[in-house]
């Protein structure tokens, strides 16, 4: 007889992998944040606060964003999520640009929000920077998918 291993035969994921602890003060933050919201502002903001969190951390956890099409390129050299990135970004120029040249949409004014860099862009870019470099003197760097890259831009 022959083995017919797939990988669809593998057994289901268990939940042993879940750390309570973050996962409590991650729940703890976000239900302090939504009574704070609550109190202060509406129970609307709260409610679409805490959306936010559900839906970030269902975007979390099935890796979708631009980081992770990244990290896929340079750990693996797959770049199907840079194309769609790429898509994406063309669609969005395809829907706005005209609306944005003729200066109104569904009879509301469309303007582009330009100002200038503030603090917060300030301390990012000194993240960043940071970041990089600390990724690139990790003494497992070697090991780091990612660290390739932040050596090439540090």
């Amino acid at each position: 007889m022959s083995d017919f291993s797939t990988p669809l035969a593998r057994a289901p994921r268990r939940l042993d992998f879940i750390n309570p602890k973050p996962l409590g003060i991650a729940l703890l933050l976000v239900a302090l944040g939504a009574v704070y919201l609550a109190q202060t502002v509406s129970a609307r903001q709260a409610a679409l606060y805490v959306v936010g969190a559900l839906l970030g951390m269902t975007l979390y956890h099935a890796a979708f964003g631009f980081t992770s099409a990244w990290r896929v390129f340079i750990a693996d050299g797959r770049g199907a999520g840079l194309r769609a990135q790429m898509v994406m970004l063309a669609i969005g120029v395809l829907l706005f640009f005209p609306a944005l040249a003729a200066g109104t949409l569904f009879g509301h004014p469309v303007t582009g929000l330009v100002s200038p860099a503030g603090t917060s862009v300030i301390v990012g870019a000194f993240m960043s920077v940071w970041a990089c470099n600390w990724a690139a003197a990790a003494p497992r760097a070697r090991s780091i998918p990612w660290a390739a890259a932040a050596r090439a831009w540090s």
